[in-house]
C-alpha cells in the first residue's frame, strides 16, 4: 500500500450506491483486519458488520448523516490507558487500505446510533464501541461533486503547517527547511481527519524527538492523536525511518495542551 497516496486520496464519503461490497473486497478486507499488528502492544478489535448479514436485513442507524451504506467496520477497544488512540492507529490504517481498494468511507462518532451496532456485536465488560465508518461505492453524484471540491476540503481547510508544528517549543513554528525529511510526515499528519476537522493535535519536533499533544477539551481528542500518529509514523516508515514510541516526562510545557507522547527517530 502506497500510503501517501492513500492518504492524499481519501476524503469522507456520506454517499453511497446501495450496493452491498463485493466478495473479494470482503476477503480482502478480513484479511487485512486478521494481519493488522497490534500498536504499542495493543490490539484493537474491528469488524465488519452487514444488512445483510442475516436471514433479514438488520438496522444500522446514522441519524440521516449516511446514505445508501450497506456495509460497516466497527472499532471496539478495551478501556485501558492509550488504548483508545491505538485503536484509532489500527482503523485508520484499514481506512486507508479501503482507499487503496477504491472504497468509499467516513469516520463516524457521535453520528450513529451505538445502540444498533451492539446489537450486533459482542462487548466485553471492559469494551468500548464508540467509532464506526460506512465503507462501499461512492455514488457517482457525489464523486462528481467531490472532486470539484476536494481541493478546498482536504488542503485548504487544513490550518497552515507552521501552526501545527513547532521547533523546540511553541513560540517557534516549524519550517520546511527546519523539517527536513520529516516534511512530508508531516505534511500527511495535516491532511489527517480530525474531529469536526478542528486539528486538536500539535507537535514539537527537538532534535530526533516529536512530541505528540492534544487538547483535552474534544471529546475525540485521543481519537484524533491516534489517527495523527499513524499518518506520520506509517509515512515514516515508506521513507525508510524508523519511529520508537516513548511515554517521556521531560517535553516542553503547554497551558492549553495536553502532552501526550512522542516519537523517537531510530
Amino acid at each position: 500500500m502506497n500510503i501517501q497516496e492513500s492518504i492524499q486520496k481519501r476524503r469522507s464519503v456520506r454517499t453511497y450506491t446501495g450496493q452491498s461490497l463485493k466478495r473479494e473486497h470482503i476477503t480482502a478486507l478480513k484479511q487485512f483486519i486478521s494481519q493488522l499488528p497490534p500498536f504499542h502492544n495493543i490490539k484493537a478489535r474491528i469488524e465488519h458488520l452487514s444488512v445483510f448479514s442475516g436471514e433479514k436485513p438488520i438496522k444500522l442507524g446514522t441519524y440521516g448523516k449516511i446514505s445508501g451504506a450497506k456495509d460497516f467496520i466497527v472499532l471496539i477497544y478495551e478501556n485501558i490507558p492509550f488504548a483508545e488512540a491505538a485503536a484509532a492507529y489500527q482503523f485508520e490504517q484499514v481506512i486507508l487500505f479501503c482507499t487503496e481498494l477504491g472504497l468509499a468511507t467516513c469516520w463516524l462518532g457521535a453520528a450513529f446510533n451505538s445502540n444498533d451496532f451492539k446489537k450486533h456485536v459482542q462487548l466485553n465488560k471492559n469494551e468500548t464501541l464508540k467509532i464506526v465508518s460506512p465503507v462501499g461505492y461512492p455514488a457517482e453524484k457525489q464523486r462528481f461533486l467531490e472532486r470539484l471540491v476536494r481541493v478546498d476540503k482536504i488542503h485548504n481547510s487544513r490550518k497552515p503547517f507552521g501552526e501545527l508544528f513547532f521547533y523546540q517549543n511553541f513560540d517557534t513554528p516549524l519550517t520546511e527547511e527546519t523539517a527536513g525529511i520529516y516534511f512530508i510526515p508531516l505534511s500527511m499528519v495535516r491532511l489527517a481527519p480530525s474531529g469536526h476537522n478542528k486539528q486538536e493535535w500539535r507537535i514539537i519536533k527537538n532534535d530526533n524527538v516529536f512530541h505528540f499533544y492534544k487538547n483535552p477539551c474534544s471529546p475525540f481528542d485521543n481519537i484524533d492523536i491516534g489517527i495523527a500518529l499513524c499518518h506520520f509514523i506509517e509515512t515514516c516508515k515508506e521513507i525508510n525511518v524508523q519511529i520508537k514510541l516513548e511515554f517521556l516526562t521531560d517535553y516542553p510545557i503547554s497551558n492549553n495542551l495536553q502532552y501526550m507522547v512522542s516519537c523517537i527517530v531510530g
